[in-house]
Order: structure tokens, then sequence, then C-alpha cells
């Protein structure tokens, strides 16, 4: 491709994005899906239902009992147009600075403005933010669902102790097109945005980039995951000696023994796995202040954090 047909396709996309945003602010049009059977689904339902109204939105509500039908209606609404995300986390809010609070996130539909956002592929599924090998799929995989709706974040937390005091490192086999490296490892983060679980455990990923970065925590003392933890929660930098960094547009994540993989927090993967880009996978509403990837470059900004 040549500078003249990336500038002009640039220049087109701009228009896009211009053209789409002008119309969502025309029709104030809006698509709440909610999973009235999950913790503070119910509740939730009605007070976000309530604020949008209030907003003057023209609102089509989707109080969902069963939440096998979750992604066929939340499908329909992306051809529309029309997305809000929420949850208990919020990950994926926090990486596009999408204030926490209703309120602020309503603003946002009504007065942000047009994106272009990265997701992350692994094997033929998507993830917004980020996925991971090793205690987060482990504990994702062993907390029950019943426990989840009535203690919330806890019950991880909860789980997590278990499952610690029995956990063991695996062998981590990296390949990016014919390099391959391997060591012991103890959790591997996949990451298209910065926050895993609300938390931030990767401020160097950029959802609209064209990268994904993999963290690798190698060793194989599980306490090492324990300091690894304590990092986060302090947001403290990265120790060198402990991590392994990669960027890439493709990769291929192996272990032995097979590890479960948690995608955007749902455990649906094993090793191995083909992580990829999805360039510019959605055009989403955004706060104006929010800065596009090549505009925080062309301006000296560090990567979001």
């Amino acid at each position: 491709m040549t500078i003249d047909s990336r500038c002009n396709q640039a220049f087109d996309r701009k228009l896009e994005k211009a053209a789409l945003e002008e119309e969502i602010k025309a029709s104030r049009r809006a698509v709440l899906v909610v999973n009235t059977l999950s913790r503070r689904g119910a509740y939730t339902y009605s007070e976000v239902k309530r604020q949008l109204k209030k907003a003057e939105l023209i609102l089509d509500a989707f109080p969902v009992r069963h939440p096998e039908r979750i992604h066929e209606i939340v499908l329909d609404a992306i051809e529309q147009g029309r997305v809000l995300p929420l949850g208990t986390a919020n990950s994926f809010a926090c990486t596009l600075r999408i204030p926490l609070n209703l309120a602020g996130a309503i603003d946002v539909l009504i007065n942000g403005k047009v994106a272009d956002v990265d997701l992350g592929k692994i094997n033929d599924d998507y993830f917004a933010n980020g996925s991971s090998i090793g205690m987060p799929a482990v504990v994702g995989r062993a907390t029950p669902h019943a426990l989840k709706k009535c203690l919330g974040r806890a019950a991880y937390a909860l789980v997590a102790v278990n499952k610690f005091m029995h956990y063991h490192s695996f062998r981590c086999i990296v390949a990016i097109g014919n390099r391959k490296t391997c060591f012991d490892a103890l959790d591997v983060k996949i990451a298209s945005g910065g926050y895993q679980g609300g938390v931030l455990v990767a401020s160097e990923a950029n959802p609209d980039n064209g990268e994904i970065l993999v963290h690798v925590l190698k060793g194989n003392s599980k306490w090492a995951i324990a300091r690894e933890w304590a990092r986060l929660a302090l947001h403290a930098p990265l120790a060198p000696a402990n991590i392994e960094e990669f960027r890439a547009q493709e990769l291929r994540i192996d272990a032995i023994p097979t590890q479960f993989v948690a995608i955007d927090g749902e455990v649906i993967a094993q090793t191995p796995i083909q992580v990829s880009v999805a360039r510019n996978a959605l055009l989403l509403m955004v706060p104006r202040a929010y800065q596009e990837f090549e505009d925080r470059a062309k301006s000296g900004m560090p990567p979001l954090a």
C-alpha cells in the first residue's frame, strides 16, 4: 500500500467517524441490555432506564431473564451502532476513559466523539480488553455462579485463597513468526487495553495501536504471584527481571501442561492459542478528551495509563 493510499484511507475513515458521530447525536437513541438475573441486574436496569429517559434519549430496553440471549441482542444493537459498556469492574470503560458513574457515561453518549478501537482475538473469539492464562483462569473456572451472584467480586477472592495454596507453574512457549521463547511461567496477561478486572495491569497497552501486549510472569514460586498482585494494587512499576514482555500483531502461546484461558473474564479456551489484533474493529463513543493513538503519537503524549 502506497503512502497516498494510506492517507486517503485514513481521511475516509475520519469522514466515516464524523458522519457516524453526527448520526448518533441527531438520533439520540440508546439500547439498554441488562441481565436481570445477575447480582444487581434488576436494580441496575431500573436505575439506568430512569437516567437514560431523563437525558431524553429514545430508548430500546431489553431486561434479559435468559442470559443466553444476550449475545444475540448485543450483536443486533452493535449493528445499529448503539452500545454503552457497563459492568462490575467495567475494565473496557476504564480503558476508553468513559466515566464509571452512570451520569458521566450517559454524557459521553450525548456529547462524546467517535473513535476507532481495536479488539484482541484468541482463536475465533474476540476480546475487548484482556485475557489471561494462570491463576485468573483457574479461579474463574472454579468460582460457582451462585457464589458470584451472592458475593460479587469477593467471590473470586475467596476461591483464589483456596486455589493459590495448590497452584503450580507451567512451561510457557511464545512464538512470534519463526522465533520461539520458552520459560517456566506462573501467569500470562494478554492485553489489548490496560485494565483487567477493573485494575490497571498493563499501562503500556493501547486499545488502538494495532498491537497485542503480552506480559509473562516468570518463575516457579507461587509467592511471585502474590508479590505481583501486591505490585498491581500499589500501582508500582514492573520488575523487569520477573516479567517477559512481547508486542506483536500476531503470536501463538502454548503451555505444558495444557492451561485454561480466560477471555475477558470468561474461561472458554485452552492452550495452544493463536492471538491476533482485529484492527479498528469497533467505532465507539468516547469522551471528547480521549486521544487516539495516532494523535497521542503526534503530540508526544505517553501511552494511556
